[in-house]
């Protein structure tokens, strides 16, 4: 089914077994409820090394739904929770900028693997990743 909002409505009648005139019907409707089944995207991804650190960058964005939560991992390592640039995920495009810190080797030549993952107000979830590689 297509994003968006759904009622369903049931129509049960007996017309089949029943002479006409005879026969009887019955309906019922839901309450609105609302399918999202398509994961936000991650846009515009951008990593650079900085320091002892990593500047990552990227917009997400949800055609239905609000941007829930954003996490990232550098180089497979724990997921951890990142704000968005204000404050609070409470639209359907969110826009991040924050700084991870990462060992960069003993001459800065260490390559490194950012993933980012997003989810909507349903949980959907969308990833994407950028590879830093070293001087």
């Amino acid at each position: 089914m297509p994003d968006g909002g759904y009622t369903v409505k049931v129509v049960a009648s007996d017309a089949p077994s029943h002479s006409p005139g005879e026969a009887l019907t019955a309906t019922r409707e839901s309450r609105r409820f609302e399918v999202d089944t398509t994961p936000p995207r991650i846009e515009n991804l951008a990593a650079s090394l900085e320091g002892v650190g990593i500047h990552v960058r990227f917009r997400a964005e949800d055609g239905f739904s609000t941007i829930k939560r954003a996490e990232y991992s550098v180089d497979a390592g724990e997921w951890k929770y990142v704000e968005p640039i204000g404050q609070l995920s409470d639209a359907k495009i969110e826009d991040y900028d924050f700084k991870a810190d990462v060992d960069a080797g003993k001459d800065g030549t260490a390559e490194h693997v950012v993933v980012v993952r997003v989810y909507d107000k349903y949980d959907n979830m969308g990833a994407a990743k950028t590879l830093l590689k070293g001087k």
